[in-house]
């Protein structure tokens, strides 16, 4: 007799895809009632009316674009319209491509071209930038009304019936930039699989439930994830625009179980006067997400705030890694915990072989929830996907029982308060300053940012300047975030091929930090 199946199911390819746009229809099934909150003005909708809203958008924008297009979203970090509009753009199988707020007019225009966007839909605070952009680009201004002037509105017109679009594995549903918003910007693409992964991992990582009240103050698309995963568990959806003061409020009137934040909104919300005078003994927890969540932010937490973290690491083109849970972070305070149960990675040295537990090389990752590649951009795709691994550019290494530690960067990125600022971007500006003659940025350690935008100039002979005037210059050029924090005059120290010799400079403002 031949060898007996012992399953009896076809093994091929199931008949299903993985659809983000299922876990809102099947919420709303589930808990219909269960709200998202605008945090900041107590505005709410069910997750019932969203699924609605969604499908009506959806129909909306098929019946002026196709499948496939771009369509761009800025939108407060406390706006529901932010959760509506991604569902909504997902279930016409369009691709997403939510943009930060803090750009200027310039920035957006930039990258609305290169990506040759067909719409963008934008919140009312936002329609002074969004005037300014001088592109043929359809606008949907929305907020916080129910009725005014919103061309959004047009959009909600049509039926709440679900619309004929068939979402697969491999269709493209999000699109984010990592970089450059200056030049030829560098994006990624998430597939429809990839990203409903990224979703339940967050689920999956802060251990939420239907019990959950999760307040949220990081911006999408990293915030977007996060609330999907809360509404696949049935919880209480919380956004919220980031003050100290406004969000330990929030925490005691609704009586918030988990918050996700960066180190910086964390050292603020610690930084409030009367902090004692809140009731935060609903939190079960909270999440740190963006920047390196420094050992004295950590402590304080521990003391102040809730004795339960969670720290991550993930990247936008990756996705999730790695997690600590709370009792994994009281161990290993220094580490950002174990792969998430989706990842694998190695640490290798500079030949490209994995190296030993305890020694620090290149941090590489297999991942299913990211990014098969950067958009348009085949070069830069392979110079960090090579034989299936992603090379991250950090450094790092694993203890003895696998957990990750980062201890620094290959890449020339600042991580600042959440935001990812490439040093060249900020560069690039600076020598535009007529005084200036030469300069570098850098990144260094700042228990409220994580790291702290730097610049080292050098200025033309004779010429005289303050720090005020540069930090302003570059603030009138770039989204805020990006600007220089502190400024050093001092000669930049270069090799003789010219190269600039960053990691003296680190050295010595370390030191004097």
């Amino acid at each position: 007799m031949g060898k007996e199946k012992y399953y009896s199911w076809n093994a091929g390819r199931p008949p299903g895809h993985l659809n983000p746009g299922l876990i809102l229809k099947n919420a709303a099934i589930a808990y219909p009632n269960k709200m998202v909150i605008d945090g900041n003005n107590a505005v709410s909708r069910s997750y019932r009316e969203i699924d609605e809203r969604a499908n009506r958008i959806a129909n909306g924008l098929l019946d002026r674009y196709n499948p496939g297009d771009f369509v761009a979203v800025i939108s407060r970090i406390g706006g529901i319209a932010s959760l509506e509009a991604y569902f909504a753009i997902v279930r016409a199988g369009m691709t997403a491509v939510p943009l930060s707020n803090r750009l200027n007019s310039g920035e957006i225009e930039n990258v609305l071209q290169y990506i040759n966007a067909k719409a963008i839909l934008f919140d009312e605070t936002f329609e002074s930038t969004v005037d300014q952009v001088q592109l043929p680009i359809d606008t949907y201004k929305y907020g916080l009304k129910e009725e005014g002037d919103y061309s959004y509105n047009n959009l909600l017109q049509y039926e709440p019936t679900e619309a004929n679009v068939e979402i697969f594995d491999d269709t493209q549903i999000c699109l984010g930039f990592t970089s450059g918003t200056t030049g030829a910007p560098k994006a990624y693409c998430r597939s429809s699989y990839a990203n409903t992964l990224n979703h339940m991992l967050y689920n999956i990582s802060f251990d939420m439930t239907y019990q959950d009240i999760a307040l949220n103050i990081i911006p999408p698309l990293t915030g977007i994830s996060w609330g999907v995963g809360v509404m696949l568990a049935g919880g209480t959806v919380i956004n919220m625009d980031f003050d100290p003061t406004a969000v330990l409020k929030a925490i005691e009137k609704y009586k918030v179980t988990i918050m996700y934040g960066a180190p910086a909104a964390y050292f603020f919300m610690m930084s409030v006067p009367d902090l004692d005078t809140y009731d935060l003994s609903s939190l079960r927890a909270v999440a740190s997400v963006g920047a390196p969540l420094s050992q004295n932010v950590l402590r304080q937490i521990w003391e102040k705030i809730t004795p339960n973290v969670y720290d991550h690491i993930g990247m936008q083109e990756t996705g999730f890694l790695a997690v600590s849970k709370p009792d994994i972070k009281r161990n290993k305070p220094g580490a950002v915990g174990p792969p998430t149960p989706l990842h694998d990675l190695k640490i290798i040295d500079d030949k490209g072989q994995e190296i030993p537990r305890g020694e620090v090389g290149e941090v590489i990752y297999r991942y299913p929830d990211g990014a098969a590649g950067y958009w348009q951009n085949d070069e830069k795709t392979r110079e960090v996907i090579k034989n299936g691994w992603f090379h991250s550019g950090d450094l790092g290494k694993v203890d003895e029982d696998g957990c990750l530690y980062v201890v620094g960067r290959l890449k020339d990125m600042i991580v600042s308060g959440g935001y990812n600022v490439f040093a060249v971007d900020v560069e690039d500006e600076l020598m535009q300053h007529s005084k200036i003659v030469d300069c570098a940025v850098i990144g260094l350690p700042d228990d409220t940012w994580g790291e702290r935008v730097s610049a080292i100039v050098t200025l033309r002979p004779d010429e005289t300047c303050t720090e005020d005037e540069i930090m302003a210059f570059c603030r009138d050029r770039m989204a805020h975030y990006k600007a220089p924090k502190s400024v050093f005059f001092d000669t930049v120290p270069r090799n003789l091929a010219g190269k600039v010799l960053k990691f003296k400079l680190v050295e010595k403002y370390r030191e004097n930090n």
